[in-house]
């Protein structure tokens, strides 16, 4: 800051104090307007996690009140988390990306492990420590946004060029993704990769290299679709669930019923049909159903708010980074988590097909729950960051 010094002398004293002109006034001016900014927009960020959380368990406990006890258990270890990445360098996983993504890896293909990985519903997505579950793929999600604002911060003049400065990260990042798929999670997988090239778009991929992804990935995308039967039975059942009503269209039948019932203002907290025996997973992916049914057409739309203030305000956050890495790690963040929920709303609403994507911070669900408090942690951290700077 430049100052214009000023000596004054009186009969007793010398004093020396500084004068700052107008230019840097104006700069003090700016400064002090942003950090307000900043501070609104960390509070508006810290408000809608609140809020969703609050609804989250208080739904979570009417639905099963087992639950919704754990989601409170996870929740305290979730803000424990919180709380460091708050306070923790975010260049600290720029530092350690590389032990971050292999021991990811590792802990992918444990799961993959007969007898080492936990199957349930022939799903084998989990690694079992005494009572304790945690699902690698959820911390999958997150290390690809570590890795991808890691390697591409470092790719501003190659990025332009497809084999050096796409290619490398483009191998890695489908490596992971399809151990994710192998457990088998398609739904997760497409939603890694879908936010992998929003990622490269950002860091300035050329359009036509986008298309090419693109089509690559929808061509890749059917074919895994179809390789699994189940998969095409819940395309078929989003197309026609009548066909099917005791079937595969079961879901959608009784979720859309969910929505006829709770109307405007909901059958009331705690009074929903649905949840005991109508719809399965009522307190994981389909739990916006039943917030519609009880809490109406109100608390639905208002659960779409609060993800559509949190997705401007981290993209508000992204836009003011000083650099390209945390500009790109905080709009990962932001994009995976808004990706997520509106994948999960869309299929409740019978938008999508079934998906098995839960609803990020109202969904039952320890590991994701930690992880994306552990997230919000780094958005608040980047933008304390800025402050700083």
């Amino acid at each position: 800051m430049r100052h214009i010094w000023r000596f004054s002398i009186s009969l007793n004293k010398i004093s020396i104090f500084p004068i700052i002109d107008n230019k840097t006034k104006t700069v003090i001016s700016l400064q002090n307007n942003n950090n307000k900014s900043l501070l609104t927009l960390d509070i508006a960020l810290f408000a809608c996690i609140v809020i969703l959380i609050g609804i989250g368990i208080g739904f979570l406990y009417s639905a099963n009140r087992i639950f919704g006890f754990r989601q409170i258990i996870f929740l305290s270890i979730g803000v424990v988390f919180f709380v460091l990445a708050t306070f923790l360098n975010c260049d600290i996983y720029k530092h350690l990306i590389k032990p971050i993504v292999i021991l990811t890896i590792i802990m992918l293909i444990l799961t993959l492990i007969p007898h080492v990985g936990v199957s349930i519903k022939g799903a084998s997505r989990w690694l079992g420590f005494g009572s304790f579950r945690f699902q690698p793929s959820e911390l999958a999600k997150m290390v690809v946004v570590f890795y991808l604002a890691a390697v591409l911060s470092d790719k501003e003049n190659e990025i332009t060029d497809f084999m050096h400065g796409i290619m490398p990260p483009l191998i890695m990042t489908v490596f992971i993704s399809m151990l994710v798929f192998l457990e088998p999670d398609f739904s997760t997988t497409f939603l890694m990769l879908f936010t992998a090239l929003v990622l490269f778009y950002l860091a300035g991929m050329k359009i036509s290299s986008l298309i090419i992804l693109i089509l690559s990935g929808t061509t890749a995308g059917v074919g895994m679709l179809f390789a699994a039967p189940y998969r095409a039975r819940r395309l078929f059942a989003f197309l026609n669930p009548w066909e099917e009503p005791l079937g595969s269209g079961w879901h959608y039948i009784q979720s859309m019923k969910c929505f006829a019932l709770g109307k405007f203002f909901g059958v009331g907290i705690g009074e929903s049909t649905q949840k005991t025996y109508a719809l399965p997973e009522a307190h994981n992916d389909y739990i916006f159903a039943i917030i519609a049914e009880e809490g109406g057409i109100i608390f639905a739309i208002l659960i779409v708010v609060l993800f559509a203030a949190f997705t401007i305000i981290g993209l508000l956050i992204a836009r003011r980074s000083r650099d390209r890495y945390t500009y790109l790690l905080a709009s990962g963040i932001t994009m995976i988590i808004f990706f997520q929920a509106m994948t999960n709303i869309a299929v409740v609403v019978g938008m999508l097909p079934s998906t098995g994507i839960t609803l990020p911070f109202i969904s039952s669900g320890g590991t994701s729950l930690i992880i994306f408090m552990y997230a919000i942690g780094i958005l608040l951290n980047i933008s304390r960051r800025q402050k700083r700077g």
